[in-house]
Formats: C-alpha cells, sequence, structure tokens
C-alpha cells in the first residue's frame, strides 16, 4: 500500500469520526424533544424509540461499513444483516404486543391477572367468572 493509498483511508476514517460525532449530539438533542406535545399518529414513545434507533442504525451502518471494512464484502454480508435486523424487529414487538393483549379485556386470556386486579384495570369477579358460563 503507499503512502497516498494510506493518506485517503485516514481521510475517510475522519470523516466517519466526526458523522458519527455529530449522530451522537443529534442523539441528545433529540432525547430532549417533547414528542408528547405533537399532534402524532402514533404514542411519544413510539417516536422516540423510532427516532432514537433510526439515528442509532445509521451509526451502525458507518462502522460496520467503514471501521469494519464491510463496503466491500459479498452480498451474503448483507442478507445476513438484514435478516439479523428482522429477528431483533421481531423480537421487539413480540413483548410489546404481548403486554398489550395481556392488558385487554378478553375473558379466556389473563396471563397477569393478578397485576391486572392489583392496579385496579379490571374487577376481581371480571376474570372469575359465574357458575353458569362452565
Amino acid at each position: 500500500m503507499s503512502d497516498h493509498d494510506i493518506e485517503s483511508h485516514i481521510k475517510v476514517y475522519w470523516n466517519v469520526f466526526y458523522a458519527l460525532l455529530a449522530f451522537t449530539i443529534l442523539t441528545v438533542a433529540v432525547s430532549y424533544i417533547p414528542f408528547e406535545e405533537y399532534n402524532l399518529p402514533f404514542t411519544p414513545m413510539f417516536w422516540a424509540l423510532f427516532v432514537g434507533l433510526s439515528i442509532a442504525a445509521i451509526k451502525g451502518y458507518l462502522v460496520s461499513a467503514y471501521f469494519m471494512h464491510l463496503n466491500s464484502e459479498r452480498k451474503a454480508i448483507y442478507y445476513l444483516l438484514l435478516l439479523s435486523t428482522l429477528f431483533l424487529v421481531v423480537l421487539m414487538v413480540v413483548p410489546m404486543a404481548w403486554g398489550a393483549s395481556a392488558r385487554s379485556p378478553n375473558k379466556g386470556y389473563a396471563p397477569y391477572v393478578q397485576d391486572d386486579v392489583e392496579r385496579g384495570y379490571v374487577d376481581k369477579d371480571y376474570y372469575q367468572g359465574s357458575d353458569e358460563d362452565h
């Protein structure tokens, strides 16, 4: 490798470093945005997570593409990365959907009955049912 090649790589590394620094500052700045004050279609928690994870995904791409030299790798690496991301999304959505369904007023499904009763979400008699139901 010649000195010119090394200098061009060092310049790329510095540019990626500055981009990572800027995205880190942006992440901190976004954490102070009061999403609940805006009339957005989803919950404020959704938007905070969406924006924060989007910035983190961009930062992760920069690190993996330039510092780990995955920019010049074969397509199989990108498919594995996409599959990993999809798996992460599934692992994040399933618990949230499970928690939402556990609070739903379905008589036949109540994995968190004790928590719901203690928090006052439901009446204790609601889940016990009557003898006529059996």
